[in-house]
């Protein structure tokens, strides 16, 4: 899919494949999630894409949320990191 006129798109592929897309200008902001499935693969897993406008204030949230569920994820990581540091150390 081409990005619509006036837009810019931010494009991210996840680690399972899967694409969320960003498209902004001056007046509206689109989050679209895409998921596609080869039917070769797994003929009843399904393929969908969606998207939902944003308004400023609801992007903002959004992020905000996803930093907070992000962070104790992060740091747990960085104390596992930590502790496999020291323990591979002599």
């Amino acid at each position: 899919m081409s990005t619509p006129k006036g837009m810019k798109c931010i494009p991210r592929t996840l680690t399972t494949g899967d694409k969320i897309l960003i498209y902004s200008n001056a007046d509206q902001i689109v989050l679209q999630v895409r998921r596609q499935i080869p039917s070769e693969e797994e003929l009843l897993e399904p393929s969908f894409k969606i998207a939902v406008a944003l308004s400023p204030a609801e992007a903002v949230t959004i992020a905000s949320d996803l930093l907070n569920a992000a962070l104790p994820q992060l740091a747990a990581l960085r104390v596992m990191r930590e502790v496999n540091m020291r323990s591979d150390s002599p």
